[in-house]
């Protein structure tokens, strides 16, 4: 009588592993959901920037060049494209694939930098664009009221877009040190650590 190697049980994902996930997920709809806003409402921001500088006698073209105040299609790209990644690894690490987790353990800090630089050029804008326009050498820039620029753009975009902004800085400073200690922690190691298959000796007495 023939006997049949017995099969191995499925892993099962630990709690860590899926808040991990979770938080992945999250911050990806977050960023295209940011990513949709700006295409929608960025040629609005664009045209409450040319009437502010019209306001005070300036044209766009006046400015320094590179000067927008609408978002670009590269950044709007990065987004999309950084999106589906954190949506790819959120899927590989839920199955608890380990190339996965390592790739997230460098993602996830690049992406909390760049959260918080984000954050700073946003909290900041004001006083760059005033540090710009004062050491331009044109005393039509220089005399800007730069303040009134930056707050006709930031009301061209609806109020509750903050709450998506606020979202995403959220999940992209806290929720990305969460992921990385949450996949570090024993019960994750266990998870991912890759399981020697057991060897099965026909007649031995089963364990």
């Amino acid at each position: 009588m023939s006997q049949t190697p017995p099969q191995p049980a499925g892993k099962v994902r630990p709690g860590s592993v899926s808040l991990a996930v979770w938080l992945q997920i999250l911050l990806a709809v977050f960023l295209l959901a940011q990513t949709v806003v700006s295409f929608v409402y960025g040629a609005d921001a664009g045209a409450a920037a040319e009437d502010a500088l019209e306001a005070q006698g300036v044209a766009v073209s006046d400015l320094p060049q590179g000067t927008t105040f609408e978002p670009g299609v590269g950044a709007l790209a990065f987004n999309v494209v950084l999106a589906v990644g954190l949506l790819l690894l959120a899927a590989f690490n839920g199955a608890g694939k380990r190339p996965a987790r390592i790739i997230t353990w460098i993602v996830q800090p690049i992406i909390l930098l760049c959260t918080l630089a984000g954050l700073a050029s946003t909290l900041f804008m004001t006083q760059f664009l005033t540090y710009a326009f004062e050491n331009s050498g044109d005393p039509t820039l220089e005399a800007l009221d730069v303040e009134a620029i930056v707050d006709a753009v930031t009301g061209a975009y609806p109020a509750w877009t903050a709450v998506l902004s606020w979202g995403a800085l959220v999940l992209g400073v806290l929720g990305s040190l969460l992921v990385i200690i949450l996949l570090a922690v024993p019960s994750a190691n266990a998870f991912f650590r890759k399981e020697e298959p057991e060897k099965y000796i026909p007649g031995a007495p089963e364990a």
